[in-house]
């Protein structure tokens, strides 16, 4: 009797979760261009994820984040507009993680720092309008800046404006070839909106993100904007490695940068392709003779050309390896002799 008291509750928790599962996909929005439902993931993996909890990230103009504390327990969720800290003044922006996820952003994207600044309130109806208000005058800070630069011709490119959410500080965004000596930009800037000024020197890839939300040859959104929090420094180096064209036309992103992802599988390469020979080496046993055309990483076998036969074949890579240590490999010409002058080569500072 007891049995099957249990075989039912458990019966009906699954039942439970299927329709908590099946309503979540019933209540998702349905794309434009097509009839596929799109579901947000994160709130059927973190089931606090709206509740309140001690971590909350907000996402501030462009697709800058930081995490606050929720010290007041404000019932809080996704997508909600509220004021938060920002030192001794104030910031307001949109809730984009909470509960679980944010706690786990704060381990793996965050690092674990300190989190000093707090959420103060949801945004009221005065908040709202203050932060409209603030958007359509960030656009007559881009217009008088840009005809200042014209009047004091300065090589420079005015990209973005941001208010912070007291008008306390007035922050311009800038790409310039060289550095640029704009103290009496600021102190005309200073005269004209009454606040204190910040010119802030960007690269082309911090303005690409600014410039908004947009999708990559992968078909997910370009990961400035979504998930990356800094950029590192990517070279042809990493594609080569990779065993990826040099076509950098077909490397580069919106930006006109090398992509970003190419740093992602660049270590997994880097160490399986350690201690083998260069692509384009000959390996002669005997009466065999091959080329090395291709190195699988995932799978551990290189892919070879058969001179003789005039076919493609595979090894594995302990085999490539063992012909390698015994002297049967030729390397290109345009290699070193030795595997760790290549090291150097491949592997940038």
């Amino acid at each position: 009797m007891d049995e099957n008291i249990k075989e039912n509750e458990a019966d009906s928790s699954h039942c439970g979760d299927n329709k908590k599962m099946n309503q979540a996909i019933t209540d998702s929005k349905t794309s434009e261009t097509n009839n596929f439902p799109i579901i947000d993931i994160s709130s059927l993996i973190y089931k606090n994820n709206d509740a309140s909890s001690p971590y909350i990230e907000v996402r501030f103009k462009g697709g800058r984040k930081d995490l606050f504390l929720n010290k007041r327990n404000l019932k809080l969720q996704k997508h909600d507009i509220v004021v938060v800290s920002a030192g001794e003044n104030t910031d307001a922006g949109e809730i984009v993680s909470c509960g679980n996820c944010a706690r786990d952003r704060l381990r793996e994207q965050y690092k674990l720092n300190d989190i000093k600044n707090e959420v103060i309130r949801v945004a009221n109806d005065y908040d709202m309008e203050k932060y409209k208000r603030n958007c359509v005058n960030e656009l007559k800070v881009i217009d008088r800046a840009r005809e200042l630069t014209k009047k004091y011709k300065l090589d420079m490119k005015i990209t973005d404006a941001e208010w912070q959410f007291d008008c306390q500080r007035l922050t311009v965004f800038f790409t310039a070839p060289q550095r640029i000596d704009f103290r009496e930009l600021v102190k005309e800037l200073a005269r004209n909106f009454k606040t204190r000024i910040e010119l802030r020197q960007i690269s082309t890839r911090e303005e690409t993100k600014r410039i908004g939300e947009g999708f990559g040859p992968c078909g997910i959104g370009l990961c400035c904007t979504t998930f990356l929090r800094g950029f590192n420094h990517v070279t042809l180096d990493h594609a080569r490695v990779q065993q990826l064209s040099n076509n950098v036309s077909k490397l580069s992103g919106y930006c006109g940068r090398l992509k970003c992802c190419l740093l992602y599988e660049y270590e997994n390469y880097a160490s399986v392709i350690e201690g083998l020979p260069p692509i384009g080496s000959v390996v002669k046993d005997g009466d065999i003779c091959f080329k090395v055309s291709k190195v699988d990483v995932y799978k551990d076998m290189v892919f070879i050309y058969d001179t003789k036969k005039s076919n493609y074949d595979s090894i594995t890579t302990e085999e490539l390896k063992e012909f390698f240590k015994s002297g049967k490999v030729t390397l290109p010409c345009n290699s070193g002799s030795k595997m760790e002058s290549r090291e150097e080569e491949l592997i940038p500072n």
